[in-house]
């Protein structure tokens, strides 16, 4: 008999665990939120195709935030694109949360279809954070209609939001930018200084190589000169060699990083570089070594191979 209620056991478990969506689609009528958000958490762990469809009413329809909001996070973790009308709507949904996770949604889908009603959501959203998020979920997508809003948020007045524009503009690479950028990069504002130089050097134009070279005479943050030097390099200017030189030389592993880094880009290669890459490439610090090793490839410096550890002796004969 025991033997008999095991199997039964046994077998209803197989098949708890094989059930497919629409057997947790039965869960999302139960009156607990909490019931419903774990079967919400089920489904979208199961990415079929079912999915999608119980998901995206769950989005539109259920009454706790928590199970929307899972809703449009299981939906962007499946990529799929088409949920994007329902999180679209879900852009107007009265709870941040929501919000929020419909926005990282369209991150993760990487859709064209979704950018230009998150730039339309962008112009009238309030909330700070939700406002940043977007303006970096445009940048990711990458499409250049996402243009004009981060164009119109470079130029606006609050810095915080400029720099994130200036930050998915070079993300986007996008060469119409520059005039803007040159712009902003002579900002008091370090944060948006930095980031609109960093995004000229990934746009790689050379058009701002004159304005970056005068900008480095005068600058006086340690931290926004890293910044124009390595923007120089990237543009193939070596301008700011003796500085990335002196970084790479600092007993600071976040400065040494930068300069080791730049002077990859300008590919100068000297004695005393190399010693400098080759010491680096040692440290047990992973991202300055990880650097060093980046720095050596474009230099053509030839790294050490790291010694194999030899396997432990085994006692041969036993005692006398």
């Amino acid at each position: 008999m025991k033997v008999i209620i095991a199997l039964v056991l046994c077998c209803s478990l197989a098949l708890a665990k094989n059930a497919g969506p629409e057997s947790k689609f039965k869960l999302m009528k139960s009156t607990s939120a909490a019931v419903r958000r774990k079967a919400v958490r089920d489904i979208g762990r199961m990415r079929q195709s079912a999915s999608v469809k119980i998901l995206t009413e769950a989005l539109e329809k259920d009454a706790d935030f928590g199970v929307r909001a899972m809703a449009a996070e299981a939906l962007g973790n499946m990529r799929s694109k088409a949920a994007v009308p329902a999180l679209v709507k879900a852009l107007g949904d009265k709870n941040r949360n929501v919000r929020s996770a419909a926005i990282v949604a369209f991150g993760y889908i990487r859709d064209k279809n979704s950018v230009k009603p998150l730039a339309e959501y962008l112009k009238k959203e309030k909330d700070l954070g939700l406002q940043i998020s977007a303006l970096n979920v445009l940048g990711v997508i990458g499409s250049e209609e996402a243009a004009p809003a981060l164009m119109e948020t470079l130029g606006g007045k609050n810095p915080r939001l400029s720099s994130i524009a200036a930050q998915s503009l070079g993300r986007m690479r996008y060469s119409k930018a520059v005039k803007p950028l040159i712009k902003a990069a002579k900002n008091d504002n370090d944060s948006l200084r930095m980031a609109s130089i960093k995004a000229l050097g990934e746009i790689r134009n050379t058009d701002a190589v004159k304005t970056l070279e005068a900008l480095l005479e005068k600058e006086k943050s340690p931290d926004v000169k890293y910044a124009i030097v390595h923007s120089l390099a990237q543009l193939g200017s070596d301008k700011g060699f003796d500085i990335a030189l002196a970084a790479a030389k600092s007993k600071n592993i976040d400065v040494k990083r930068k300069g080791i880094r730049a002077l990859g880009l300008m590919k100068k290669k000297t004695k005393e570089i190399e010693n400098i890459v080759l010491e680096a490439s040692k440290s047990k610090d992973r991202g300055l070594k990880r650097d060093a090793e980046s720095t050596a490839s474009y230099l053509g410096i030839k790294l050490p191979r790291p010694e194999k550890k030899k396997a432990p002796s085994k006692k041969s004969g036993a005692k006398k």
